[in-house]
């Protein structure tokens, strides 16, 4: 029947036992009301449930799974649902699973429990919450540390409270760079988050403002009840955590019964909104949107912009993009593609922070650097002075209080790749304008400078010739940038990337907006895996 579906079509599998009890009591958190202490008779049901939750598992015959455990309150400090979640790992239609944890159950022990079965580690995933009311950042994060060097795959979240600020802070600043950090939207505040509250926690997490607005419930394009669906301790299967129809019950029958529409107008959380096939995140995260861990595609190079993209308004290089700079060029090869000359971008970057890169693209492709040697597309010498002269005699410069016009050379050996010219005068721009277009020059003019440069040259082809020249695949690049400029680079490779403050039209074509500093959460960089096949 058209509004039936069955559960041969399930892929993933939320499930939430009776257990409704936790052993933090965090005064924002509705989980955390009811004692684990005095939670004795949930606890024995509870056990029972996720017994026959995984006898069903075991007994599966329809897709492979994914499954998630998000219960009403801590789940991991229990054994009998970290040796469950083994027992789970151990099966060969379970590809993968993961829980909903705060870490405060012994990580060491787990990890020695699972050292009889080492390749489940790889199927076992964690997300963890951080409750700054409970806990430290130092003991948090090393909990999560001892599990992520393990080689669990595993992502950090904490409720973005304008109070914890602070604590916030320092939990992104300790935690690896590579692991992701997601900050929720905070329910229930009596007051709206302010201007610089959003700002503080997007720049801790550059998808917060999915979180923030959530999502307009749709669904014609929502994966619930069709490959993915929530099973509670009863066996009972509803479409996602938070509908409240139920479509049918994992112990009883196979048919799901689709013919209730979906109840919620709003997905108004990350569980909700994540099934809706046609949100951002399925392009950002990949698969891995489920478990909130982005799918990290491989990345051997990386092709930045710099003005806007490596700086900030004021033109300056933030501490935290240094940072992750230093942490990319360790293992991946790291290159500059600018508008600016190559002195430009040292003086710009400075010689430390510059040291990093191995090359790249400079004055929009006139100069390309890479593997110790430089290329050029010299600009006709002896136009621009001609040009110099016709202006220095125009009737424009009979008023000698003018600032005269300032033409800098940036050249390579002596061949010049790019003319900037400074001219304050109005008229004379119009002029020096109206000349250049009528010769063989590519031109860019954002008043007062004009910068001249080879008609052939441009940003993208140099990048291509550098790939080219280096044997790198397209399919391991990326490329990030800030303005429209930038996208005929951008869109020659599979992962384009605008930053947060990148120009409207450019995040709407991108791929992945993320600031620099983000990077290393969503691709594994890498460059020694590839050279070394």
């Amino acid at each position: 029947m058209a509004n039936e579906g069955s559960l041969l079509s399930i892929k993933r599998i939320y499930y939430r036992g009776k257990l409704d009890s936790c052993n933090y009591t965090c005064s924002y958190c509705p989980f955390g009301k009811k004692s684990h202490l005095t939670a004795t008779t949930n606890t024995e049901q509870d056990k029972q449930a996720w017994e026959h939750f995984i006898t069903a598992i075991e007994q599966w015959k329809g897709e492979p799974l994914q499954l998630f455990i998000i219960p009403y309150g801590e789940a991991l400090i229990h054994s009998y649902y970290r040796e469950g979640m083994m027992r789970l790992a151990a099966l060969p239609q379970v590809i993968g699973i993961s829980c909903q944890t705060n870490l405060s159950f012994p990580a060491g022990q787990w990890l020695n429990e699972l050292q009889t079965t080492p390749a489940l580690i790889s199927k076992i995933k964690v997300w963890a919450s951080f409750h700054p009311e409970m806990t430290s950042v130092g003991k948090f994060v090393k909990q999560l540390h001892t599990l992520h060097h393990a080689g669990m795959q595993v992502c950090a979240g904490a409720v973005g409270n304008p109070s914890s600020k602070a604590e916030l802070s320092d939990l992104r600043n300790t935690l690896l760079p590579d692991i992701y950090l997601f900050i929720n939207a905070m329910q229930g505040l009596k007051t709206s988050l302010s201007r610089e509250d959003i700002r503080f926690f997007s720049q801790l997490d550059n998808l917060f403002e999915y979180d923030l607005k959530n999502a307009p419930a749709q669904w014609d394009v929502c994966t619930g009840g069709r490959s993915s669906c929530l099973v509670d301790w009863k066996g009972d299967i509803y479409a996602c955590p938070r509908s409240r129809a139920k479509i049918g019950n994992l112990y009883q029958n196979e048919k799901l019964n689709l013919s209730l529409p979906c109840k919620r107008k709003v997905c108004d959380c990350y569980i909700a909104f994540s099934n809706l096939r046609n949100h951002p995140l399925h392009r950002i995260m990949g698969e891995g949107a489920f478990w909130r861990i982005p799918d990290k595609p491989l990345i051997t190079t990386v092709f930045f912009d710099v003005d806007g993209t490596l700086t900030d308004a004021q033109g300056k290089v933030p501490e935290s993009y240094k940072n992750a700079l230093q942490y990319m060029a360790q293992s991946s090869s790291l290159y500059l593609a600018t508008s600016l000359s190559m002195e430009q971008a040292r003086r710009k970057l400075g010689k430390t922070l510059f040291s990093l890169f191995k090359g790249g693209v400079f004055a929009d492709g006139g100069l390309l650097s890479y593997a110790g040697q430089s290329k050029c597309l010299p600009v006709e010498m002896l136009s621009i002075e001609a040009l110099s002269d016709e202006l220095l005699s125009d009737e424009v410069l009979s008023n000698t209080c003018e600032e005269p016009i300032k033409i800098t050379t940036h050249s390579y050996e002596g061949q010049i790749y790019k003319y900037s010219l400074l001219v304050r005068n109005k008229k004379q721009r119009e002029e020096i304008l109206a000349q250049l277009n009528e010769r063989p020059y590519q031109i860019f003019y954002k008043a007062p400078l004009i910068t001249v440069i080879h008609h052939e040259a441009s940003k993208k082809e140099g990048m291509l010739q550098i790939c080219k020249a280096l044997n790198l695949s397209p399919e391991h690049v990326l490329v990030v940038g800030n303005s429209l400029k930038d996208w005929p680079m951008m869109s020659a490779v599979p992962h384009s990337c605008a930053v947060m403050d990148a120009e409207c039209a450019l995040k709407e074509r991108a791929r992945y907006t993320l600031n620099p500093d983000r990077l290393p959460a969503f691709f594994h960089l890498n460059s020694y895996t590839l050279e070394n096949k």
